[in-house]
């Protein structure tokens, strides 16, 4: 037998015994491994048994799969490896199995969902530079029903209705770039582009903020909450 942890940074969100000849692995409900994160296809990549070991096969996603930071179209996997997908990884176990009374699981999937591209330059250099010291900070937002949290990794996130914005502000009157997120020393600061559509933190008019975490952040009715991640 083998296994896959799923991790989020060194936070393992969940074991999976690898006990079919396939296991599907993305953000859609019908994978066996759901990894509940934008950054990653609804149908992302696939742990295939591959003679006597296992290997991972890219599925055509977005954001594309990465092992030892090159990205992989089809690896046989070595034991204690790990897969990169955007935000999430999955470690590789030969030996292992998943424990039947863990109940700590991926949660489920994003459905239709459009998958929010990554800078993979940006993560990076974020997955290099963060200590324990440094707090990672996040955008949390409600996606179809479910909460997500958008690690800010670049140096300018933006907010806003285009497709190509970092964030996704859909809404009347809401510009392309509504408002852009910019890291300053010690945090972040929202910063409003006018328009028709006002941006608030705490229920309060801004057109510049130094962001506190469990600031809300408000655009059209659209709800966002500045949080460590």
């Amino acid at each position: 037998m083998a296994k896959i942890t799923v991790m989020f940074g060194a936070d393992p969100q969940g074991d999976f015994t690898l006990d079919k000849d396939e296991m599907r692995v993305g953000r859609a409900t019908d994978c066996e491994i759901v990894v509940d994160n934008l950054g990653v296809s609804r149908h992302h990549c696939s742990v295939v048994r591959d003679g006597d070991g296992w290997a991972v096969v890219d599925k055509g996603s977005n954001n594309g799969t990465f092992v030892g930071g090159q990205r992989v179209t089809k690896h046989p996997l070595k034991h204690g490896e790990r897969v990169v997908m955007g935000k999430h990884s999955l470690m590789y176990d030969a030996h292992g199995v998943a424990d039947p009374n863990d109940k700590k699981k991926t949660a489920a999937g994003m459905g239709g969902e459009m998958t929010m591209f990554v800078d993979q330059s940006a993560l990076a250099k974020a997955m290099a530079s963060g200590d324990a010291g440094n707090k990672r900070m996040a955008i949390a937002l409600d996606q179809g029903g479910r909460q997500m949290n958008v690690p800010l990794l670049k140096d300018e996130t933006t907010l806003g209705s285009s497709p190509g914005a970092d964030i996704p502000a859909k809404g009347f009157l809401v510009k392309a770039v509504q408002a852009k997120i910019v890291r300053a020393a010690g945090g972040h600061h929202l910063i409003g582009l006018g328009g028709w559509r006002a941006v608030k933190v705490n229920g309060r008019k801004v057109s510049d903020a130094m962001l506190k975490p469990g600031d809300v952040i408000a655009i059209a009715g659209r709800i966002f909450t500045y949080k460590q991640a």
